[in-house]
């Protein structure tokens, strides 16, 4: 609960800041859609930074354990198969 509680907190605070930034350059080019416009770019760009240097690598490393994953579940099914179809012969299924 207090991690929940801190990031509540810190997201309004970026909330707040982004909306501080955004009313202050509002002044200083004159339109107020072309400030968010400008602080919302910033956003995208950290966002794009931080996925880069911080995520990217920590997601192929799950991409690569999903997949080994998937290849052992997929060699149970072909070996349950054919271990089902043998006891069927055995049993005199169809």
């Amino acid at each position: 609960m207090p991690l929940l509680l801190f990031m509540l907190a810190a997201l309004m605070g970026l909330l707040l800041l982004s909306a501080a930034c955004a009313t202050w350059l509002s002044e200083l080019v004159g339109s107020l859609v072309l400030a968010f416009v400008i602080v919302g770019a910033v956003y995208v760009v950290i966002a794009a930074v931080l996925y880069f240097v911080a995520i990217h690598s920590t997601l192929r490393q799950w991409q690569r354990r999903l997949d080994t994953v998937y290849d052992v579940s997929l060699t149970v099914e072909i070996l349950y198969r054919q271990v089902a179809g043998f006891v069927k012969k055995i049993l005199g299924g169809d």
